[in-house]
């Protein structure tokens, strides 16, 4: 799976308003449902993975969180990311009793049964790059955001 085939500038959403997370899997779901990119199921399979099996994780200057479901909800592959600065309560994925802001969200819309891990092994990698997310945070551009995703995720 090639990483530009992922990328997609409309699906890009920079400086997202704090809202609450279930709002904001709902309104990612009916974009992605209105551009034939998941099935109909997939906004209530998200949240019921996500309530299941968090995925909100603290990192050094930020959370993030890799919301992602089962390959039968997806019908073509792509990275969905959202920066909200103020952030959004996410559960955290080590303690599931537990919440945090979570200010970067990378929907992962894979449709091969082994994509998860190889693309979560690239996503980690980002996250150890502090100021590479910090970049992909604080931007307005998506072109910026685009490139920096190229240049990390490739």
């Amino acid at each position: 799976m090639q990483l530009n085939s992922l990328l997609d500038a409309r699906l890009l959403h920079l400086h997202q308003a704090p809202l609450q997370r279930d709002v904001l899997f709902r309104q990612i779901a009916g974009q992605l449902l209105s551009e034939e990119l998941v099935t109909e199921s997939y906004a209530d399979a998200l949240i019921a993975r996500e309530q299941d099996h968090p995925t909100a994780m603290p990192l050094e200057t930020m959370g993030v969180a890799i919301p992602h479901v089962d390959i039968e909800h997806i019908r073509q592959p792509k990275l969905v990311v959202v920066t909200c600065p103020e952030g959004i309560e996410f559960y955290q994925a080590e303690d599931p009793e537990l919440t945090m802001r979570v200010q970067v969200i990378f929907f992962l819309l894979l449709n091969e049964k082994d994509a998860h891990l190889e693309f979560l092994m690239k996503l980690i990698s980002l996250f150890q790059k502090t100021d590479e997310m910090n970049q992909l945070l604080s931007s307005a551009s998506r072109e910026a955001v685009m490139q920096l995703l190229a240049n990390n995720l490739a």
